[in-house]
């Protein structure tokens, strides 16, 4: 426990959503060994894909899996959803233990925050959002299950779990197809696509819209602004291809509004969530292009989901584009964009696109599959996604470890995981003579 106490904070994170991925492989490995034996490795991919919120599966949840085992996934789903660090934080506020500096800043640390002050007001508000938003949405999927056929405790513990991992982002399904079931069920997949946009705008933001009236007319954060302007103009823009693209493929055989209604579905679902309700392997290849660039992309800081992160997709855009107009300087609604942010986002941008690539080339070495099926899954399990062109279960042992490797480099954060394994920091205060290097 003490040397727990001594690591740096990006370590403990990595620690910590590490821990919980063995617990519950142990526990899958024990609850299922009656009902359906699972192989090690086997449990750790699904332990790992459920405290990452991603989805792939190698075993089937809904009929490989005890009634116990689901149960262990959804709780794995939860705590990974909110956060080991908000999960940790909540135990110790229950038991009536004092919350210390060390642990407000590891909390804060886990959601990015720059400060540890008003951290336990806001991991009430998140405990708060997250139950509320989650039975409501439980509501709704009841109501659909029970229209679609179900039993009526079928109908509850399928809407309980669907509610959980919709808004978890994490696209863990009770059903062999998914949703492919769904896709001309409006209350249903309706449901999930807002429940999958709600987990992914981030806490930090669902705070300041809740607290919008009782702003006195102040306008929300740049954060805040940002995050919602980049993800109506992702959403919108998967539409609009995705329709395009899949009128006459993936979408052939649905009524003309529903090709539509699927297209906002696939448009949503690609940024960590990984429901569908078409499956992915019979969209076009300009449609699995799409997919993979907002796979890419993932939801927002400080979300139950992971990925590039769209705020870092926003600062990357604008940078370029300013370079292009010959400003100096990223300025957003009358905000200037210091250079420390600057840096991160090449820093993040660099070092995610660095792990996609090493993930394929490893992939592409040890499994004999077609590389287009083997870049799909990469960039699913480093977006903590969980769409699948089919071949999750085919892949070797030492496939599955390398997906398991991407999942947990996706949730944890890039630099968390690289600031975790680097030793100290860089305090020096020398001044160097610029340097001008031709790019470009």
């Amino acid at each position: 426990m003490r040397a727990f106490t001594s690591l740096a904070i990006e370590r403990k994170i990595a620690a910590a959503f590490f821990g919980l991925i063995c617990g519950g492989t142990l526990l899958l490995l024990l609850f299922n060994y009656y009902y359906n034996p699972l192989k090690l490795i086997d449990a750790f991919f699904t332990a790992t894909s459920a405290v990452c919120v991603t989805g792939l599966i190698v075993v089937d949840t809904g009929t490989d899996l005890s009634p116990a085992s689901q149960m262990i996934v959804l709780l794995l789903i939860q705590l990974g959803g909110i956060g080991v660090m908000t999960a940790a934080t909540t135990f110790s506020l229950i038991l009536g233990e004092r919350i210390g500096l060390r642990q407000r800043m590891l909390f804060a640390g886990g959601f990015g925050m720059d400060t540890p002050s008003g951290v336990i007001k806001f991991l009430i508000k998140i405990l708060l959002f997250t139950l509320i938003l989650e039975a409501v949405g439980a509501i709704p999927l009841f109501i659909g299950f029970l229209k679609a056929g179900l039993t009526p405790f079928k109908a509850f513990c399928s809407a309980i779990f669907h509610s959980i991992s919709a808004f978890c982002n994490a696209g863990f399904s009770l059903f062999s197809n998914n949703l492919e079931g769904f896709s001309q069920s409006f209350i249903v997949s309706g449901t999930i696509m807002v429940l999958i946009v709600i987990g992914g705008l981030g806490f930090p933001v669902l705070t300041e819209l809740s607290a919008i009236r009782k702003r006195n007319g102040n306008r929300l954060s740049l954060h805040s602004k940002l995050v919602l302007t980049t993800t109506l103009i992702l959403i919108l823009f998967g539409l609009f291809l995705f329709t395009i693209s899949e009128w006459n493929t993936a979408f052939a055989h649905l009524p003309g509004g529903w090709k539509i209604w699927n297209g906002l579905f696939a448009s949503i679902t690609p940024r960590t969530a990984g429901f569908d309700t078409v499956a992915p392997s019979t969209f076009s290849s300009a449609g699995l292009f799409v997919l993979v660039l907002l796979m890419i992309v993932g939801a927002s800081p400080g979300s139950t989901g992971g990925g590039f992160k769209t705020t870092t997709l926003a600062i990357l855009v604008l940078s370029a584009w300013n370079t292009l107009r010959r400003r100096p300087d990223v300025v957003l609604w009358s905000r200037r964009i210091p250079f420390r942010i600057l840096q991160r986002t090449i820093a993040v941008s660099v070092l995610y696109l660095s792990g996609l690539g090493l993930g394929i080339l490893t992939l592409s070495i040890i499994e004999p599959l077609p590389f287009r099926e083997l870049l799909f899954e990469a960039a699913s399990a480093l977006g903590t996604v969980g769409l699948s062109l089919g071949i999750t279960a085919q892949l070797s042992t030492g496939g599955k470890i390398v997906l398991i490797l991407l999942m947990f480099w996706g949730r944890v954060g890039i630099l968390t995981f690289i600031f975790g394994l680097l030793k100290g920091e860089f305090r020096g205060n020398v001044s160097y003579p610029d340097a001008d290097i031709p790019i470009g």
